[in-house]
Protein backbone atom coordinates (compact mmCIF):
# COMPACT_ATOMS: atom_id res chain seq x y z
CA UNK A 1 0.00 0.00 0.00
CA UNK A 2 1.13 3.41 -0.96
CA UNK A 3 2.77 5.58 2.33
CA UNK A 4 0.99 8.05 2.49
CA UNK A 5 -2.59 5.74 1.98
CA UNK A 6 -1.08 3.87 5.25
CA UNK A 7 -0.11 7.07 6.91
CA UNK A 8 -4.05 8.40 5.88
CA UNK A 9 -5.91 5.02 7.50
CA UNK A 10 -4.48 5.72 10.59
CA UNK A 11 -4.61 9.25 11.50
CA UNK A 12 -7.70 10.74 9.66
CA UNK A 13 -9.52 13.45 11.60
CA UNK A 14 -13.16 15.14 10.92
CA UNK A 15 -13.32 19.30 10.77
CA UNK A 16 -15.27 22.00 9.49
CA UNK A 17 -15.00 21.54 5.35
CA UNK A 18 -16.28 23.53 2.68
CA UNK A 19 -15.62 22.79 -0.66
CA UNK A 20 -15.21 26.15 -3.47
CA UNK A 21 -16.60 25.25 -6.62
CA UNK A 22 -15.34 27.28 -9.62
CA UNK A 23 -16.99 26.86 -13.58
CA UNK A 24 -14.66 28.51 -16.30
CA UNK A 25 -16.48 29.53 -19.21
CA UNK A 26 -14.69 30.26 -22.58
CA UNK A 27 -16.56 32.85 -24.84
CA UNK A 28 -15.13 34.03 -28.62
CA UNK A 29 -16.61 37.14 -30.39
CA UNK A 30 -15.89 40.67 -31.21
CA UNK A 31 -15.28 43.64 -29.55
CA UNK A 32 -16.69 45.97 -32.20
CA UNK A 33 -14.54 43.98 -35.61
CA UNK A 34 -11.57 42.48 -33.78
CA UNK A 35 -12.02 39.10 -32.62
CA UNK A 36 -11.50 38.06 -28.81
CA UNK A 37 -10.95 34.79 -27.13
CA UNK A 38 -12.68 35.05 -22.97
CA UNK A 39 -12.39 33.09 -20.13
CA UNK A 40 -14.53 33.58 -16.77
CA UNK A 41 -14.10 31.83 -13.79
CA UNK A 42 -17.29 32.09 -11.51
CA UNK A 43 -17.32 31.04 -8.05
CA UNK A 44 -20.68 28.84 -6.69
CA UNK A 45 -22.52 30.49 -3.98
CA UNK A 46 -20.28 34.39 -4.83
CA UNK A 47 -21.10 37.24 -7.38
CA UNK A 48 -17.30 38.36 -8.03
CA UNK A 49 -15.99 36.80 -11.04
CA UNK A 50 -12.44 37.04 -13.00
CA UNK A 51 -10.28 35.97 -15.97
CA UNK A 52 -8.86 37.25 -19.35
CA UNK A 53 -9.22 37.96 -22.57
CA UNK A 54 -6.61 38.50 -25.50
CA UNK A 55 -6.84 39.69 -29.12
CA UNK A 56 -6.73 37.06 -32.18
CA UNK A 57 -7.40 33.39 -32.39
CA UNK A 58 -3.58 32.32 -30.61
CA UNK A 59 -3.70 32.20 -27.21
CA UNK A 60 0.08 33.31 -26.90
CA UNK A 61 -1.19 36.58 -27.56
CA UNK A 62 -0.77 39.15 -24.48
CA UNK A 63 -3.77 38.30 -22.45
CA UNK A 64 -6.02 41.29 -21.25
CA UNK A 65 -6.87 40.59 -17.02
CA UNK A 66 -10.48 41.10 -15.59
CA UNK A 67 -12.43 41.03 -12.50
CA UNK A 68 -15.65 42.19 -11.38
CA UNK A 69 -19.05 41.09 -10.79
CA UNK A 70 -21.97 39.18 -11.45
CA UNK A 71 -25.48 39.70 -10.40
CA UNK A 72 -28.94 39.22 -11.91
CA UNK A 73 -27.72 38.09 -15.35
CA UNK A 74 -25.54 40.82 -15.73
CA UNK A 75 -21.36 41.32 -15.82
CA UNK A 76 -19.67 43.53 -15.21
CA UNK A 77 -15.83 43.93 -15.68
CA UNK A 78 -12.52 45.64 -15.34
CA UNK A 79 -9.59 45.15 -17.20
CA UNK A 80 -5.81 45.30 -16.49
CA UNK A 81 -2.91 45.46 -18.00
CA UNK A 82 0.98 45.84 -17.29
CA UNK A 83 3.02 48.33 -18.42
CA UNK A 84 6.49 47.93 -18.16
CA UNK A 85 8.37 50.39 -16.09
CA UNK A 86 12.32 50.59 -14.85
CA UNK A 87 10.65 49.31 -11.50
CA UNK A 88 9.18 46.20 -13.23
CA UNK A 89 5.94 45.57 -14.54
CA UNK A 90 2.87 47.91 -12.93
CA UNK A 91 -0.72 46.80 -13.84
CA UNK A 92 -3.07 49.90 -14.95
CA UNK A 93 -6.43 49.75 -15.96
CA UNK A 94 -7.44 50.15 -19.18
CA UNK A 95 -11.15 49.52 -19.48
CA UNK A 96 -14.08 47.57 -18.97
CA UNK A 97 -17.05 45.53 -19.68
CA UNK A 98 -20.87 45.79 -19.35
CA UNK A 99 -21.89 42.70 -20.39
CA UNK A 100 -25.81 41.05 -20.58
CA UNK A 101 -25.52 36.92 -19.88
CA UNK A 102 -28.63 35.45 -22.12
CA UNK A 103 -30.56 32.23 -21.08
CA UNK A 104 -28.04 30.57 -23.95
CA UNK A 105 -25.10 32.17 -22.73
CA UNK A 106 -24.52 34.35 -24.81
CA UNK A 107 -22.65 37.54 -24.26
CA UNK A 108 -23.68 40.94 -25.65
CA UNK A 109 -22.49 44.65 -24.22
CA UNK A 110 -20.36 47.02 -24.64
CA UNK A 111 -16.79 47.31 -24.01
CA UNK A 112 -15.60 51.70 -22.93
CA UNK A 113 -12.28 52.96 -22.06
CA UNK A 114 -11.16 54.34 -19.24
CA UNK A 115 -11.82 58.00 -19.92
CA UNK A 116 -15.32 56.53 -21.11
CA UNK A 117 -15.48 58.42 -24.42
CA UNK A 118 -15.01 55.72 -26.48
CA UNK A 119 -17.60 52.63 -26.77
CA UNK A 120 -17.64 49.40 -28.63
CA UNK A 121 -20.26 46.72 -29.30
CA UNK A 122 -19.33 43.34 -27.78
CA UNK A 123 -20.96 40.04 -28.67
CA UNK A 124 -19.98 36.77 -27.62
CA UNK A 125 -20.57 33.15 -27.74
CA UNK A 126 -19.78 30.54 -25.09
CA UNK A 127 -17.87 27.70 -26.34
CA UNK A 128 -19.76 25.24 -23.61
CA UNK A 129 -22.49 23.36 -24.25
CA UNK A 130 -24.70 23.53 -21.47
CA UNK A 131 -27.87 21.99 -22.18
CA UNK A 132 -26.68 18.79 -21.33
CA UNK A 133 -24.88 19.50 -18.15
CA UNK A 134 -25.57 23.06 -16.37
CA UNK A 135 -22.87 23.24 -13.28
CA UNK A 136 -25.37 25.73 -11.88
CA UNK A 137 -27.56 22.78 -11.12
CA UNK A 138 -25.34 20.93 -9.00
CA UNK A 139 -23.67 20.88 -6.02
CA UNK A 140 -20.33 18.96 -4.98
CA UNK A 141 -19.08 18.06 -1.51
CA UNK A 142 -15.34 17.08 -0.95
CA UNK A 143 -15.02 14.44 2.01
CA UNK A 144 -11.83 16.80 3.86
CA UNK A 145 -9.93 14.82 6.72
CA UNK A 146 -6.28 16.32 8.99
CA UNK A 147 -3.83 13.50 8.15
CA UNK A 148 -0.63 12.47 8.09
CA UNK A 149 1.62 12.36 4.55
CA UNK A 150 4.98 12.65 4.01
CA UNK A 151 6.91 15.67 3.93
CA UNK A 152 10.07 16.11 1.67
CA UNK A 153 12.64 14.68 4.65
CA UNK A 154 10.14 11.36 4.76
CA UNK A 155 8.28 12.37 7.47
CA UNK A 156 4.53 12.16 8.80
CA UNK A 157 3.35 15.61 8.93
CA UNK A 158 -0.03 17.25 9.55
CA UNK A 159 -1.90 17.81 6.05
CA UNK A 160 -5.29 18.73 4.99
CA UNK A 161 -6.43 15.25 2.61
CA UNK A 162 -9.29 14.64 0.23
CA UNK A 163 -11.37 11.08 -0.08
CA UNK A 164 -14.62 11.72 -1.82
CA UNK A 165 -16.77 13.59 -4.28
CA UNK A 166 -20.25 13.87 -3.40
CA UNK A 167 -22.31 15.32 -6.48
CA UNK A 168 -25.67 16.48 -5.70
CA UNK A 169 -28.85 17.56 -8.29
CA UNK A 170 -31.17 21.06 -7.64
CA UNK A 171 -33.45 18.33 -5.45
CA UNK A 172 -30.33 17.84 -3.02
CA UNK A 173 -30.33 14.19 -4.30
CA UNK A 174 -26.73 12.30 -4.81
CA UNK A 175 -26.07 11.58 -8.36
CA UNK A 176 -22.90 10.20 -8.06
CA UNK A 177 -19.80 8.91 -5.63
CA UNK A 178 -16.39 9.52 -6.49
CA UNK A 179 -13.92 7.62 -4.52
CA UNK A 180 -11.04 5.77 -4.68
CA UNK A 181 -8.33 8.44 -3.70
CA UNK A 182 -6.71 9.97 -0.74
CA UNK A 183 -4.88 13.01 -1.46
CA UNK A 184 -3.63 15.70 0.04
CA UNK A 185 -4.34 19.51 -0.78
CA UNK A 186 -2.79 22.98 0.23
CA UNK A 187 -5.82 24.60 1.53
CA UNK A 188 -8.41 24.00 4.96
CA UNK A 189 -11.07 24.23 1.83
CA UNK A 190 -10.70 22.24 -1.35
CA UNK A 191 -11.75 23.30 -4.24
CA UNK A 192 -13.41 21.31 -7.76
CA UNK A 193 -12.77 23.22 -11.04
CA UNK A 194 -15.46 22.77 -13.42
CA UNK A 195 -13.83 23.07 -16.87
CA UNK A 196 -13.89 21.44 -20.50
CA UNK A 197 -11.02 19.06 -20.55
CA UNK A 198 -11.59 17.12 -23.83
CA UNK A 199 -13.17 19.40 -25.91
CA UNK A 200 -16.46 18.24 -26.61
CA UNK A 201 -17.99 21.17 -25.14
CA UNK A 202 -19.14 19.92 -21.61
CA UNK A 203 -17.89 20.37 -18.32
CA UNK A 204 -15.49 18.17 -16.64
CA UNK A 205 -13.80 18.29 -13.43
CA UNK A 206 -10.67 18.90 -12.18
CA UNK A 207 -9.30 18.95 -8.16
CA UNK A 208 -6.15 20.82 -7.48
CA UNK A 209 -3.85 18.49 -4.92
CA UNK A 210 -0.21 18.66 -3.13
CA UNK A 211 2.74 16.65 -3.10
CA UNK A 212 4.03 17.51 0.52
CA UNK A 213 6.59 15.11 -0.09
CA UNK A 214 8.49 17.76 -3.21
CA UNK A 215 10.39 20.44 -3.15
CA UNK A 216 10.07 21.71 -6.69
CA UNK A 217 6.55 20.33 -9.41
CA UNK A 218 4.81 20.00 -6.15
CA UNK A 219 0.94 20.43 -7.25
CA UNK A 220 -1.17 18.63 -9.61
CA UNK A 221 -5.00 17.38 -10.14
CA UNK A 222 -7.17 14.92 -10.55
CA UNK A 223 -9.26 14.95 -13.30
CA UNK A 224 -12.62 13.43 -14.32
CA UNK A 225 -14.04 13.55 -17.62
CA UNK A 226 -18.03 13.62 -18.26
CA UNK A 227 -19.42 10.67 -19.79
CA UNK A 228 -22.65 11.89 -21.67
CA UNK A 229 -24.00 8.82 -22.57
CA UNK A 230 -23.52 7.21 -18.41
CA UNK A 231 -24.13 10.73 -17.37
CA UNK A 232 -20.90 10.07 -14.81
CA UNK A 233 -17.70 11.30 -14.69
CA UNK A 234 -15.05 9.61 -14.88
CA UNK A 235 -11.81 9.67 -13.59
CA UNK A 236 -8.81 9.88 -16.15
CA UNK A 237 -5.45 8.96 -14.86
CA UNK A 238 -2.95 9.29 -17.29
CA UNK A 239 -4.47 12.62 -17.41
CA UNK A 240 -2.84 12.58 -13.97
CA UNK A 241 0.49 11.82 -15.13
CA UNK A 242 1.04 15.10 -16.34
CA UNK A 243 -0.12 16.56 -13.34
CA UNK A 244 -0.99 20.66 -14.29
CA UNK A 245 -2.24 21.55 -17.37
CA UNK A 246 -3.55 24.41 -19.26
CA UNK A 247 -6.67 23.87 -21.53
CA UNK A 248 -7.29 25.95 -24.88
CA UNK A 249 -10.60 25.99 -25.88
CA UNK A 250 -10.23 27.36 -29.19
CA UNK A 251 -7.52 25.23 -30.53
CA UNK A 252 -8.82 22.26 -28.79
CA UNK A 253 -5.16 21.37 -27.47
CA UNK A 254 -3.56 21.52 -24.10
CA UNK A 255 0.23 22.21 -22.98
CA UNK A 256 2.03 21.15 -20.08
CA UNK A 257 5.18 23.49 -19.54
CA UNK A 258 8.15 22.73 -17.92
CA UNK A 259 10.63 25.21 -16.13
CA UNK A 260 13.98 23.56 -14.43
CA UNK A 261 13.95 27.47 -12.62
CA UNK A 262 17.78 27.87 -14.92
CA UNK A 263 16.56 29.02 -18.60
CA UNK A 264 15.66 25.33 -19.92
CA UNK A 265 11.86 25.43 -20.73
CA UNK A 266 9.73 22.88 -22.50
CA UNK A 267 5.94 23.36 -24.10
CA UNK A 268 4.51 19.83 -24.96
CA UNK A 269 1.30 20.17 -26.90
CA UNK A 270 -1.46 17.22 -26.71
CA UNK A 271 -4.41 17.06 -29.01
CA UNK A 272 -7.49 14.41 -28.41
CA UNK A 273 -8.02 11.81 -30.27
CA UNK A 274 -10.95 8.60 -29.98
CA UNK A 275 -10.91 9.38 -26.48
CA UNK A 276 -7.46 9.68 -25.98
CA UNK A 277 -4.64 12.01 -26.04
CA UNK A 278 -1.53 12.45 -28.39
CA UNK A 279 1.80 14.78 -28.44
CA UNK A 280 1.90 16.60 -31.12
CA UNK A 281 4.04 19.48 -30.42
CA UNK A 282 6.92 20.03 -28.50
CA UNK A 283 8.72 23.52 -28.06
CA UNK A 284 12.33 23.97 -26.29
CA UNK A 285 14.05 26.54 -25.34
CA UNK A 286 17.65 26.61 -23.86
CA UNK A 287 19.81 28.77 -21.53
CA UNK A 288 22.90 28.60 -23.82
CA UNK A 289 20.85 28.53 -27.11
CA UNK A 290 18.99 31.72 -28.56
CA UNK A 291 17.37 29.68 -30.64
CA UNK A 292 13.92 27.62 -29.68
CA UNK A 293 13.75 23.92 -31.32
CA UNK A 294 10.46 23.12 -32.55
CA UNK A 295 9.51 19.22 -32.55
CA UNK A 296 6.12 18.18 -34.13
CA UNK A 297 4.52 14.65 -34.14
CA UNK A 298 1.70 13.12 -36.21
CA UNK A 299 -0.69 10.38 -34.65
CA UNK A 300 -0.41 7.25 -36.62
CA UNK A 301 -1.79 3.63 -35.11
CA UNK A 302 -2.55 5.59 -32.15
CA UNK A 303 1.19 6.98 -31.15
CA UNK A 304 2.83 10.17 -31.92
CA UNK A 305 5.30 10.06 -34.09
CA UNK A 306 7.77 12.33 -34.88
CA UNK A 307 7.57 14.01 -38.57
CA UNK A 308 9.33 17.01 -38.05
CA UNK A 309 12.20 18.95 -35.77
CA UNK A 310 13.83 22.92 -36.62
CA UNK A 311 14.93 25.64 -35.05
CA UNK A 312 14.11 29.13 -35.36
Amino acid sequence: MNKILILFAFSQIAFAQKTIVKTSLHFSGKIDKYPIEMTIEFIQGKDSVSGSYYYGKKKQNMPIFTKGIYKAGEIKLDETTYIATKTGNVPQKTGSFLLQLDSEYKLSGIWQNVKKDKKLNTTLSCLEDLSSFNPKNYSYKLNQYKGKAENTNGEPTDNFLISKLDIYNSKKEKVQTISGFNKAIYEKDATVELEDLNFDGLLDIKIPIYFPDRIKFDSGYLYFVYDKTKKQFIRNTKLETLESLHFDQKNKEFVKFEADGSGNETDYYYKWSNNNFYLIKKVQSFEDNDKTTYTEYEIKNNKSVKVKEYQK
